[in-house]
């Protein structure tokens, strides 16, 4: 079943929280708002997504999660590890896999988070490793590729696409694309994953017989039909994540 939820929507739920961060580093605070409620047990193939505001220099200790996860990059800069990030990075990180810690910019480092089932909250690292499961550890990178202005998408002549992750052999990928007016984007068939999100990131596209700005977050689920997209008169700017298969 489709699911639909909105930036501007969810700021209604924005909350501060601080950030956990290792002994001696100041982790400053977040501020969070959920696009699609979690709901369900934590092991649910609920879908869920939420909007973290990570403030100027604040540090978010290195953690793991108990679901397969998605981050994308959609303002500001830092570094997740060693490795610098800025939109539009895309990270994908299994279930039971560390990473970290990431590191908020000067301006600070706004990202979506997106998941398949309710978290039960970070496992952070090292205190809490012994409650990491004996799992394939597994994260994922895209190159950080940039913003687009409205007449930068105007002025091109057809969609670029950017594969940030290539599509794997379990189902796993992400896709950038950036597409002047009128483009039409189909999705790959959402039977080859477990599940996948549709994020506008600039512009304005239509779905499903509606008009969707900038901000707005799809699930489309194994069973939907793949997704088709049209960019608006400015064009627009879309991800496309899925992911993998369960494992046996």
């Amino acid at each position: 079943m489709t699911m639909i939820g909105t930036v501007t929507a969810a700021f209604s739920n924005r909350r501060e929280r601080p950030i956990r961060s290792a002994s001696g580093v100041a982790g400053g605070h977040i501020f969070r708002s959920d696009l699609i409620p979690e709901t369900g047990d934590a092991e649910s193939d609920t879908p869920n997504c939420k909007l973290i505001e990570q403030q100027p220099h604040g540090v978010l200790q290195s953690h793991f999660h108990i679901v397969d996860q998605f981050q994308i990059m959609v303002a500001g800069d830092g570094l997740l590890g060693k490795h610098q990030v800025a939109p539009y990075t895309v990270h994908f990180a299994a279930k039971h896999t560390g990473y970290g810690p990431i590191t908020a910019g000067a301006q600070g480092l706004h990202y979506m988070v997106f998941r398949l089932g309710k978290d039960a909250g970070a496992g952070y690292l090292p205190e809490q490793r012994g409650d990491m499961k004996d799992l394939p550890r597994r994260h994922v990178m895209g190159t950080p590729v940039g913003c687009l202005s409205d007449t930068q998408r105007a002025e091109m002549p057809s969609t670029l696409e950017h594969n940030a992750i290539a599509m794997q052999t379990d189902g796993l990928f992400a896709t950038i694309y950036q597409a002047p007016a009128q483009q039409r984007i189909v999705g790959p068939e959402p039977i080859s994953g477990r599940g996948q999100f549709i994020y506008i990131a600039a512009g304005a596209a239509q779905f499903d017989g509606q008009t969707h700005e900038a901000g707005t977050a799809i699930f489309i689920a194994p069973t939907d039909p793949a997704a088709i997209l049209t960019t608006d008169t400015l064009g627009a700017e879309i991800l496309v994540m899925q992911f993998p298969r369960a494992s046996n």
